[in-house]
């Protein structure tokens, strides 16, 4: 595959595990040796929270002062975080006035694809982890048409996770339209309780409903796990904060298995 594999992490819905799945999956591809740049594509910016050390570093380095920026891309806005080999492109609160202002314009669909075109240094990474909004709005379209790979969290405890989901996979199709080589890599269940009844059955029927859609679903469960919580309440990863961790485990094993998912549809 020419350039860096790119994966938008997606779902309309609030509350999946967008941002956690982003931070950490990222994390575990760069402690694997890869060399990553997370995209934050949502203005709730939990992911530059969690990886910019510095958030002053937001009023020059932005996405949205990439996407202002008629010659702009990606790489020039990159911020190292505490992580080696992992980089972000960091977002604001104003990225919702970019979002506004755009929506008559190209770069509502096509912003995205202006700066990677623009951009003559992103194939120094090996991967490119997009965070999301839970809108189908303008970020979420840009990522789509710019990305190969599509991973979907799904919250095993939330008895309407999958309500809504048809929408997403309709989004899909449409983006799918302009940019063929697009695949659903899969989808992730998270916030997993394997002591709760009501967690293993959800599991089951959850798993059914996407083996029936013929949708992929990983392997790799991420459990309920108030580590995460912590770690992300300290702005760390949860390797930074317990590498020991289950959910370091977990996103350690996810990582590794989205690598070798890549690997196998390269």
């Amino acid at each position: 595959m020419a350039g860096p594999c790119i994966i938008t992490v997606g779902n309309n819905k609030g509350g999946v595990g967008k941002s956690t799945t982003c931070v950490n999956l990222s994390a575990g591809l760069a402690r694997d040796g890869a060399s990553v740049l997370v995209i934050d594509g949502d203005p709730q910016s939990n992911t530059t929270s969690t990886l910019l050390p510095d958030l002053g570093l937001r009023e020059n380095s932005s996405l949205v002062k990439a996407l202002e920026d008629p010659e702009g891309a990606f790489s020039p806005f990159a911020c190292a975080t505490r992580t080696e080999r992992l980089e972000i492109v960091p977002n604001s609160i104003r990225c919702m006035e970019w979002e506004v202002r755009s929506y008559s314009g190209i770069d509502s669909v096509l912003g995205f694809s202006r700066l990677l075109q623009n951009d003559k240094d992103i194939g120094k990474y090996d991967f490119v982890i997009i965070d999301t909004p839970p809108n189908i709005g303008p970020m979420l379209r840009n990522a789509l048409l710019i990305s190969d790979f599509v991973l979907v969290p799904c919250p095993v405890g939330d008895q309407y996770a999958l309500d809504g989901f048809s929408t997403f996979i309709q989004v899909l199709s449409q983006a799918k339209q302009q940019n063929k080589k697009l695949l659903l890599l899969g989808v992730v269940l998270t916030k997993f309780d394997g002591r709760a009844m009501t967690h293993k059955k959800n599991k089951n029927r959850i798993r059914g409903f996407f083996d029936a859609k013929g949708i992929p679903v990983f392997e790799t469960e991420i459990r309920v796990n108030i580590d995460i919580d912590r770690a992300h309440s300290q702005r760390k990863t949860i390797f930074e904060f317990d590498a020991n961790k289950s959910g370091a485990q977990d996103y350690a094993a996810l990582a590794r298995e989205t690598f070798a998912r890549v690997q196998k549809e390269a």
